[in-house]
C-alpha cells in the first residue's frame, strides 16, 4: 500500500507563537523517523524567521491525494476545517482545547466538523485537553502528544534580580499586578523585563538569567513559557492555563487560580521578600522543578509519543 503524505496546514503568521513552532517540530520528528511529512502555508514565499528551523515546507495547493494522504489542521481554523479539507482525510491539531469553538457562532455545532467521518482523529498536547475533547465529543477519536523543552536553549545561568513575563495573554492582569507591587515598593531593587516580540533564543537569553517568572497564560492547551521557565530554574509564579496543572505543581512552584489579583499580588511579594532575605530558600524548589520538565518533556518522549500516536491513527 502506498504511504500516506501528512499535510499540516499552518497559518501565515510571522510573530511568535508557540503553536507554530511546535508544529514545525511535530513534522521534524515525523521526517526523521520514516513518515512524508510537510508544512503548507497558503502565501507562497512566507517563511518562519523567529527560530531556527530546516523544515519541509511547500506552499497551497498541496497535492493531497484522496482516500490516501491526510490534511491536518489548526483547532483555530474552526469551521473552515470542514470547506478547506473537504472530501479529505483529516486530523485536527488542536493545541488548545479552550480554543475550540473560537470560530464558531453561538448557533454553530463544532460536532459536524469534530465528528465527520473524515476526520480521523484529533491530536492534543495535555490530558487536560484530552479529557475535554473527549468530553465535547463524544466518539472522536483523541490521541495527546509530548511537548519537548529543548535544554541547549533552556536551561539555568547566574540568576539576576529580574522578573521576566510575557505580557500578551492577559496583559490588564500583568498590569494591575505590576502597578499593585510597584505602589507596595515590593519591585524596589528589582529590574521587570517583559517578553515580547522577540526570537526564541532571545526568550531563552532573558529566562535564563532571570530569579522570577510570572505567568499570565490562560486559558491553555499546555502552556509552553512557564514550563520553560521551569527548566531554566526560574522561581515561577501564576496562572497555570488548566493545561500547565500537569507540571505547575505547589511543590515546583506557585500556581494563583485564575482572576485572583490580590492573592498573586502577595503571593510575588512574599517571594521576591524572601529571594532577597534568604535565597537560599529556593534552590531545592527550582532543582526539582528542572528535573521533572527534564524527565516528562524530554525529545524522546516527545519523539515516542508522536510516533505512537500516529502509528495508532493510520493503523
Amino acid at each position: 500500500m502506498p504511504k500516506p503524505t501528512l499535510y499540516f496546514f499552518c497559518p501565515d503568521l510571522s510573530h511568535p507563537l508557540g503553536g507554530i513552532k511546535q508544529t514545525y517540530r511535530h513534522v521534524d520528528v515525523l521526517n526523521a523517523n520514516g513518515f512524508d511529512a510537510w508544512i503548507v502555508h497558503r502565501q507562497k514565499g512566507f517563511k518562519i524567521e523567529w527560530f531556527e528551523h530546516d523544515t519541509r515546507v511547500m506552499y497551497e495547493p498541496a497535492p493531497v491525494k484522496k482516500n490516501l494522504d491526510v490534511g491536518v489542521f489548526p483547532e483555530i481554523w474552526g469551521p473552515n476545517i470542514s470547506k478547506w479539507g473537504k472530501n479529505i482525510r483529516r486530523v485536527i491539531f488542536n493545541q488548545n482545547c479552550y480554543y475550540t469553538f473560537l470560530a464558531f457562532g453561538p448557533d454553530q455545532s463544532a460536532a459536524a466538523t469534530y465528528l465527520d467521518p473524515n476526520v480521523i482523529g484529533a491530536i492534543v498536547v495535555s490530558d487536560d485537553s484530552k479529557q475535554f475533547l473527549e468530553y465535547a465529543f463524544p466518539g472522536l477519536h483523541v490521541y495527546r502528544i509530548r511537548y519537548s523543552i529543548d535544554p541547549k536553549l533552556f536551561y539555568s545561568q547566574p540568576k539576576k534580580k529580574q522578573i521576566c513575563l510575557m505580557p500578551r495573554k492577559n496583559p490588564q492582569d500583568a498590569n494591575a499586578i505590576l502597578c499593585t507591587l510597584r505602589c507596595r515598593g515590593a519591585l524596589d531593587g528589582w529590574n521587570v523585563l517583559p517578553i515580547d516580540n522577540v526570537s526564541q533564543a532571545q526568550a531563552a537569553a532573558i529566562l535564563r538569567e532571570s530569579a522570577v517568572f510570572l505567568s499570565f497564560g490562560h486559558p491553555e492547551g499546555f502552556g509552553l513559557p512557564p514550563a520553560e521557565a521551569l527548566l531554566c530554574r526560574c522561581i515561577v509564579a501564576g496562572y497555570t492555563g488548566h493545561g500547565g496543572d500537569e507540571f505547575m505543581k505547589p511543590e515546583f512552584c506557585f500556581p494563583i487560580r485564575f482572576g485572583d489579583i490580590r492573592h498573586y499580588v502577595q503571593t510575588v511579594e512574599q517571594i521576591l521578600q524572601q529571594y532577597t532575605q534568604n535565597p537560599a530558600t529556593f534552590p531545592a524548589m527550582t532543582q526539582n522543578a528542572a528535573a521533572f520538565i527534564t524527565e516528562n518533556y524530554s525529545e524522546a518522549r516527545e519523539g515516542e509519543s508522536i510516533l505512537s500516536c500516529w502509528n495508532r491513527i493510520l493503523g
